[in-house]
Protein backbone atom coordinates (compact mmCIF):
# COMPACT_ATOMS: atom_id res chain seq x y z
CA UNK A 1 0.00 0.00 0.00
CA UNK A 2 1.31 3.30 -1.15
CA UNK A 3 2.17 5.27 2.56
CA UNK A 4 1.42 9.17 1.96
CA UNK A 5 2.93 12.02 3.92
CA UNK A 6 0.99 11.93 7.32
CA UNK A 7 0.29 16.10 6.97
CA UNK A 8 -0.91 16.03 3.26
CA UNK A 9 -2.94 13.23 3.98
CA UNK A 10 -4.80 15.07 6.42
CA UNK A 11 -5.52 17.73 4.30
CA UNK A 12 -9.23 18.14 2.31
CA UNK A 13 -8.86 19.52 -1.50
CA UNK A 14 -9.27 22.85 -1.47
CA UNK A 15 -12.38 23.65 -2.99
CA UNK A 16 -14.10 26.97 -4.14
CA UNK A 17 -17.71 25.97 -4.23
CA UNK A 18 -20.09 23.65 -4.61
CA UNK A 19 -20.49 23.60 -8.40
CA UNK A 20 -23.78 25.11 -10.04
CA UNK A 21 -24.74 21.71 -11.42
CA UNK A 22 -24.66 20.05 -8.32
CA UNK A 23 -26.38 22.33 -6.44
CA UNK A 24 -29.64 22.24 -9.43
CA UNK A 25 -29.43 18.56 -8.66
CA UNK A 26 -29.48 18.68 -4.63
CA UNK A 27 -32.29 20.90 -4.30
CA UNK A 28 -34.31 20.17 -8.07
CA UNK A 29 -33.81 24.08 -9.07
CA UNK A 30 -33.32 25.33 -12.49
CA UNK A 31 -29.52 25.49 -13.32
CA UNK A 32 -29.42 29.02 -14.93
CA UNK A 33 -31.76 30.32 -12.04
CA UNK A 34 -28.32 29.36 -9.48
CA UNK A 35 -26.19 32.13 -9.03
CA UNK A 36 -22.26 31.67 -7.44
CA UNK A 37 -21.27 34.22 -4.92
CA UNK A 38 -18.36 31.69 -3.80
CA UNK A 39 -15.05 33.00 -5.63
CA UNK A 40 -14.93 36.55 -5.97
CA UNK A 41 -14.98 36.72 -9.57
CA UNK A 42 -16.18 39.28 -11.83
CA UNK A 43 -19.62 39.74 -12.72
CA UNK A 44 -18.66 41.73 -16.34
CA UNK A 45 -16.23 39.17 -17.83
CA UNK A 46 -12.87 40.01 -18.95
CA UNK A 47 -12.24 43.57 -20.65
CA UNK A 48 -12.76 44.86 -23.88
CA UNK A 49 -10.38 42.88 -26.89
CA UNK A 50 -9.32 40.17 -24.63
CA UNK A 51 -11.79 37.53 -26.38
CA UNK A 52 -10.53 38.46 -30.03
CA UNK A 53 -6.62 37.99 -28.63
CA UNK A 54 -7.62 34.64 -27.04
CA UNK A 55 -9.13 33.73 -30.41
CA UNK A 56 -6.40 34.38 -32.20
CA UNK A 57 -3.53 32.83 -30.46
CA UNK A 58 -5.38 29.94 -30.28
CA UNK A 59 -4.60 28.44 -33.57
CA UNK A 60 -0.45 28.53 -32.30
CA UNK A 61 -2.07 25.83 -29.81
CA UNK A 62 0.50 23.16 -31.03
CA UNK A 63 3.63 25.78 -29.87
CA UNK A 64 5.28 25.85 -26.90
CA UNK A 65 4.49 29.30 -24.62
CA UNK A 66 7.02 31.95 -24.46
CA UNK A 67 9.29 30.72 -21.61
CA UNK A 68 10.30 34.51 -21.04
CA UNK A 69 6.63 35.94 -21.02
CA UNK A 70 8.29 38.88 -23.44
CA UNK A 71 5.54 40.61 -24.35
CA UNK A 72 3.14 40.71 -21.39
CA UNK A 73 6.11 41.15 -19.37
CA UNK A 74 7.48 44.60 -21.17
CA UNK A 75 4.26 45.90 -21.45
CA UNK A 76 3.22 44.93 -17.38
CA UNK A 77 6.55 46.42 -16.34
CA UNK A 78 5.79 49.85 -17.95
CA UNK A 79 1.99 49.75 -16.54
CA UNK A 80 3.91 49.95 -13.60
CA UNK A 81 6.75 51.78 -13.72
CA UNK A 82 9.37 48.89 -13.20
CA UNK A 83 12.62 46.61 -15.03
CA UNK A 84 11.62 43.76 -16.75
CA UNK A 85 13.87 41.91 -14.29
CA UNK A 86 11.54 42.84 -11.40
CA UNK A 87 8.51 40.58 -12.31
CA UNK A 88 8.41 37.34 -12.19
CA UNK A 89 4.97 35.42 -13.80
CA UNK A 90 3.50 32.34 -12.56
CA UNK A 91 0.08 30.14 -13.23
CA UNK A 92 -1.78 32.33 -10.55
CA UNK A 93 -0.50 33.89 -7.92
CA UNK A 94 -1.10 30.48 -5.89
CA UNK A 95 1.40 28.89 -7.96
CA UNK A 96 3.36 31.68 -7.00
CA UNK A 97 3.08 31.28 -3.07
CA UNK A 98 3.65 27.82 -3.00
CA UNK A 99 7.01 28.30 -5.32
CA UNK A 100 8.19 30.40 -2.57
CA UNK A 101 7.11 28.24 0.06
CA UNK A 102 9.57 25.83 -1.47
CA UNK A 103 12.59 27.88 -1.77
CA UNK A 104 12.22 28.85 1.76
CA UNK A 105 10.89 26.06 3.58
CA UNK A 106 11.79 22.66 5.13
CA UNK A 107 11.92 20.97 8.80
CA UNK A 108 12.25 23.36 11.60
CA UNK A 109 11.23 26.63 9.54
CA UNK A 110 7.98 28.24 10.08
CA UNK A 111 5.57 30.59 8.33
CA UNK A 112 3.97 32.91 9.85
CA UNK A 113 0.26 35.19 8.60
CA UNK A 114 -3.48 36.14 9.76
CA UNK A 115 -5.83 34.23 10.23
CA UNK A 116 -8.28 33.86 9.01
CA UNK A 117 -6.80 34.73 5.90
CA UNK A 118 -6.09 33.07 2.62
CA UNK A 119 -6.18 29.43 3.24
CA UNK A 120 -4.16 28.66 0.62
CA UNK A 121 -0.73 29.99 3.30
CA UNK A 122 -1.88 27.57 5.36
CA UNK A 123 -1.78 24.98 2.21
CA UNK A 124 1.65 25.89 0.84
CA UNK A 125 3.51 25.77 4.21
CA UNK A 126 2.28 22.02 4.90
CA UNK A 127 3.35 21.28 1.40
CA UNK A 128 7.05 22.65 1.83
CA UNK A 129 7.21 20.86 4.96
CA UNK A 130 7.45 24.13 7.17
CA UNK A 131 5.19 24.92 10.09
CA UNK A 132 2.29 27.03 10.53
CA UNK A 133 2.28 30.04 13.06
CA UNK A 134 -0.77 32.00 12.58
CA UNK A 135 -2.12 35.42 14.09
CA UNK A 136 -5.63 36.07 14.96
CA UNK A 137 -7.22 39.02 13.50
CA UNK A 138 -7.26 42.49 15.51
CA UNK A 139 -11.24 43.46 17.04
CA UNK A 140 -11.88 45.03 13.34
CA UNK A 141 -11.39 41.73 11.44
CA UNK A 142 -8.03 43.74 10.15
CA UNK A 143 -4.49 41.97 10.23
CA UNK A 144 -2.89 42.69 13.54
CA UNK A 145 0.25 43.74 12.53
CA UNK A 146 1.77 43.83 16.63
CA UNK A 147 0.55 40.09 17.15
CA UNK A 148 2.60 39.05 13.41
CA UNK A 149 5.55 40.89 14.60
CA UNK A 150 5.45 38.94 17.88
CA UNK A 151 4.79 35.61 16.23
CA UNK A 152 8.30 36.02 14.13
CA UNK A 153 10.87 34.34 15.55
CA UNK A 154 14.85 32.63 14.66
CA UNK A 155 12.48 29.94 13.05
CA UNK A 156 10.24 32.07 10.99
CA UNK A 157 11.34 32.52 7.13
CA UNK A 158 8.80 34.04 5.44
CA UNK A 159 5.65 36.17 6.60
CA UNK A 160 2.54 36.39 4.59
CA UNK A 161 0.41 39.45 4.63
CA UNK A 162 -2.90 39.64 2.45
CA UNK A 163 -3.41 43.90 2.12
CA UNK A 164 -6.35 43.45 1.77
CA UNK A 165 -7.31 40.71 3.83
CA UNK A 166 -9.21 38.08 2.04
CA UNK A 167 -11.98 36.94 3.48
CA UNK A 168 -12.63 40.02 5.79
CA UNK A 169 -11.54 42.42 2.85
CA UNK A 170 -10.39 44.97 5.61
CA UNK A 171 -6.64 46.67 5.17
CA UNK A 172 -3.88 48.07 6.86
CA UNK A 173 -2.56 51.70 5.66
CA UNK A 174 0.38 52.04 3.45
CA UNK A 175 2.33 53.12 6.37
CA UNK A 176 1.41 50.39 8.84
CA UNK A 177 2.35 47.73 6.48
CA UNK A 178 5.90 49.89 5.58
CA UNK A 179 5.95 50.21 9.44
CA UNK A 180 5.74 46.65 9.54
CA UNK A 181 8.12 45.52 6.90
CA UNK A 182 10.89 47.64 8.50
CA UNK A 183 10.42 45.81 11.89
CA UNK A 184 11.23 42.01 10.63
CA UNK A 185 14.72 40.96 10.66
CA UNK A 186 16.29 40.91 7.03
CA UNK A 187 16.84 37.32 6.80
CA UNK A 188 12.51 36.88 6.65
CA UNK A 189 11.13 37.14 3.17
CA UNK A 190 7.78 39.25 3.67
CA UNK A 191 5.45 38.37 0.82
CA UNK A 192 2.62 41.32 0.70
CA UNK A 193 -0.31 39.59 -1.30
CA UNK A 194 -2.04 42.66 -3.14
CA UNK A 195 -4.42 40.63 -5.01
CA UNK A 196 -7.70 42.70 -4.38
CA UNK A 197 -5.28 45.86 -4.23
CA UNK A 198 -6.69 47.58 -7.34
CA UNK A 199 -10.27 47.16 -5.50
CA UNK A 200 -9.60 49.35 -2.85
CA UNK A 201 -10.93 52.84 -2.37
CA UNK A 202 -9.53 53.83 1.39
CA UNK A 203 -6.95 56.74 0.47
CA UNK A 204 -4.80 55.45 3.39
CA UNK A 205 -4.01 52.40 1.39
CA UNK A 206 -1.41 51.77 -0.74
CA UNK A 207 0.73 49.56 -2.75
CA UNK A 208 3.94 47.77 -1.56
CA UNK A 209 5.73 47.91 -4.71
CA UNK A 210 8.05 50.59 -4.63
CA UNK A 211 9.35 48.75 -1.14
CA UNK A 212 9.65 45.34 -3.09
CA UNK A 213 11.78 47.42 -5.24
CA UNK A 214 14.10 48.29 -2.49
CA UNK A 215 14.03 45.93 -0.33
CA UNK A 216 15.56 42.18 -0.87
CA UNK A 217 12.94 40.28 1.59
CA UNK A 218 9.79 41.93 0.37
CA UNK A 219 7.52 40.44 -2.45
CA UNK A 220 4.38 41.77 -3.78
CA UNK A 221 2.00 39.12 -5.07
CA UNK A 222 -0.84 40.73 -7.46
CA UNK A 223 -3.29 38.04 -9.89
CA UNK A 224 -5.33 38.97 -13.39
CA UNK A 225 -7.74 36.94 -11.90
CA UNK A 226 -9.89 39.56 -9.84
CA UNK A 227 -10.55 42.90 -11.16
CA UNK A 228 -8.78 42.04 -14.37
CA UNK A 229 -11.64 39.05 -14.44
CA UNK A 230 -8.75 36.63 -16.18
CA UNK A 231 -9.53 33.46 -13.41
CA UNK A 232 -9.91 30.79 -15.68
CA UNK A 233 -6.60 31.50 -17.12
CA UNK A 234 -4.83 31.51 -14.61
CA UNK A 235 -1.95 34.41 -14.26
CA UNK A 236 -0.15 36.46 -11.66
CA UNK A 237 2.78 37.75 -10.83
CA UNK A 238 5.27 38.63 -8.42
CA UNK A 239 7.23 41.88 -8.16
CA UNK A 240 10.53 42.02 -6.25
CA UNK A 241 14.52 42.26 -6.64
CA UNK A 242 16.02 40.55 -10.06
CA UNK A 243 17.76 38.10 -7.42
CA UNK A 244 15.25 37.22 -5.01
CA UNK A 245 12.81 36.67 -7.67
CA UNK A 246 15.58 34.73 -9.46
CA UNK A 247 15.74 32.41 -6.42
CA UNK A 248 12.04 32.27 -6.45
CA UNK A 249 12.20 31.11 -10.41
CA UNK A 250 14.67 28.03 -9.46
CA UNK A 251 11.97 26.36 -7.93
CA UNK A 252 9.13 27.09 -11.00
CA UNK A 253 8.06 24.49 -13.30
CA UNK A 254 8.87 25.53 -16.62
CA UNK A 255 6.17 26.84 -19.35
CA UNK A 256 3.52 27.38 -16.84
CA UNK A 257 2.14 30.36 -18.25
CA UNK A 258 0.30 29.37 -20.89
CA UNK A 259 0.48 31.67 -24.00
CA UNK A 260 -3.73 32.39 -24.15
CA UNK A 261 -3.49 33.71 -20.45
CA UNK A 262 -0.64 35.86 -21.67
CA UNK A 263 -2.30 36.78 -24.43
CA UNK A 264 -5.01 37.59 -22.18
CA UNK A 265 -3.50 39.29 -19.76
CA UNK A 266 -1.34 41.65 -22.68
CA UNK A 267 -4.97 42.46 -24.09
CA UNK A 268 -6.39 43.53 -20.75
CA UNK A 269 -3.63 46.13 -20.14
CA UNK A 270 -3.58 50.19 -21.22
CA UNK A 271 -7.52 50.12 -20.36
CA UNK A 272 -7.03 52.91 -17.31
CA UNK A 273 -10.78 53.67 -18.29
CA UNK A 274 -12.56 50.06 -18.25
CA UNK A 275 -10.33 49.50 -15.44
CA UNK A 276 -11.41 53.05 -13.51
CA UNK A 277 -15.24 52.30 -14.37
CA UNK A 278 -15.28 48.91 -13.00
CA UNK A 279 -13.28 50.15 -10.05
CA UNK A 280 -16.16 52.17 -9.26
CA UNK A 281 -18.90 49.82 -10.03
CA UNK A 282 -17.87 47.68 -7.51
CA UNK A 283 -17.44 50.44 -4.82
CA UNK A 284 -20.65 51.67 -5.40
CA UNK A 285 -22.26 48.26 -5.48
CA UNK A 286 -19.99 47.63 -2.18
CA UNK A 287 -21.54 50.64 -0.69
CA UNK A 288 -24.82 49.57 -0.76
CA UNK A 289 -24.28 45.47 -0.28
CA UNK A 290 -22.75 47.06 3.16
CA UNK A 291 -25.25 49.16 4.05
CA UNK A 292 -27.87 46.86 3.69
CA UNK A 293 -25.70 45.04 6.16
CA UNK A 294 -25.89 47.64 8.58
CA UNK A 295 -29.40 48.32 8.02
CA UNK A 296 -30.53 44.84 9.29
CA UNK A 297 -28.16 45.05 11.58
CA UNK A 298 -25.93 42.14 10.86
CA UNK A 299 -22.45 42.00 12.00
CA UNK A 300 -19.97 42.38 8.67
CA UNK A 301 -16.52 43.26 8.31
CA UNK A 302 -15.98 46.90 6.87
CA UNK A 303 -14.97 45.72 3.41
CA UNK A 304 -12.61 48.20 0.53
CA UNK A 305 -12.73 44.86 -1.72
CA UNK A 306 -15.12 42.27 -3.84
CA UNK A 307 -16.96 40.47 -1.27
CA UNK A 308 -18.16 40.96 1.81
CA UNK A 309 -17.61 38.89 5.32
CA UNK A 310 -20.79 38.45 7.59
CA UNK A 311 -22.46 36.85 10.05
CA UNK A 312 -25.85 35.72 10.64
CA UNK A 313 -25.43 32.90 13.10
CA UNK A 314 -23.09 30.47 15.43
CA UNK A 315 -22.90 27.93 11.83
CA UNK A 316 -21.46 28.99 8.92
CA UNK A 317 -22.16 26.15 6.78
CA UNK A 318 -26.10 26.05 8.45
CA UNK A 319 -25.94 29.21 6.85
CA UNK A 320 -24.36 28.26 3.56
CA UNK A 321 -26.81 25.97 3.65
CA UNK A 322 -29.60 27.90 4.12
CA UNK A 323 -28.89 30.13 0.89
CA UNK A 324 -27.70 27.13 -1.26
CA UNK A 325 -31.38 25.33 -1.13
CA UNK A 326 -32.28 29.05 -2.10
CA UNK A 327 -30.33 29.39 -5.49
CA UNK A 328 -27.56 31.10 -4.17
CA UNK A 329 -24.27 29.91 -3.32
CA UNK A 330 -22.37 31.77 -0.69
CA UNK A 331 -18.78 30.46 0.94
CA UNK A 332 -18.51 29.29 4.59
CA UNK A 333 -15.68 30.71 7.06
CA UNK A 334 -15.60 29.63 10.59
CA UNK A 335 -17.93 30.31 13.82
CA UNK A 336 -20.54 31.42 12.10
CA UNK A 337 -18.78 33.71 9.82
CA UNK A 338 -19.68 33.82 5.84
CA UNK A 339 -18.18 35.11 2.61
CA UNK A 340 -20.19 36.38 -0.15
CA UNK A 341 -18.71 38.33 -3.85
CA UNK A 342 -20.41 41.04 -4.89
CA UNK A 343 -21.89 40.32 -8.13
CA UNK A 344 -24.10 41.97 -11.18
CA UNK A 345 -26.73 44.64 -10.31
CA UNK A 346 -29.21 41.54 -10.62
CA UNK A 347 -27.35 39.05 -8.45
CA UNK A 348 -26.83 41.57 -5.75
CA UNK A 349 -30.46 42.19 -5.90
CA UNK A 350 -31.43 38.05 -5.38
CA UNK A 351 -28.80 37.83 -2.36
CA UNK A 352 -30.18 40.48 -0.71
CA UNK A 353 -33.93 38.69 -0.99
CA UNK A 354 -32.59 35.55 0.02
CA UNK A 355 -30.70 37.38 2.67
CA UNK A 356 -33.47 38.81 3.86
CA UNK A 357 -35.39 35.24 4.45
CA UNK A 358 -32.85 33.37 5.52
CA UNK A 359 -33.10 36.19 8.18
CA UNK A 360 -36.28 36.38 8.84
CA UNK A 361 -36.41 32.21 8.89
CA UNK A 362 -34.01 32.00 11.35
CA UNK A 363 -35.25 34.69 13.67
Amino acid sequence: MVRYREDIAALSPYEVGAPIEEVARRYGLDPSAIIRLTANESPEGPFPGVAEAVTKILGESHRYPDPDVWDLGHALAGELGVDRSNLLFGAGSVALLAEIAQTLGGPGTTAVYPWPSFVLYRFVSIWAMTRSVEAPLDERFAVDLEAMRRAVDESTRVVYLCNPNNPTGTVRSGDEIQAFIEDIPERVLVVVDEAYHEFVTDPSHRSMIPTALERPNVVVLRTFSKIYALAAHRIGYAVGTEPTLTEIRKAQAPLTVNQVAQAAALASLGQPEELRRRVEANAAARHQMLGVMAERGIAHADSQTNFIYFRLGEDSRGTVDEFTQRGVIIRPMSRGWVRVTIGSEAENRRFVEVLDEVQTASA
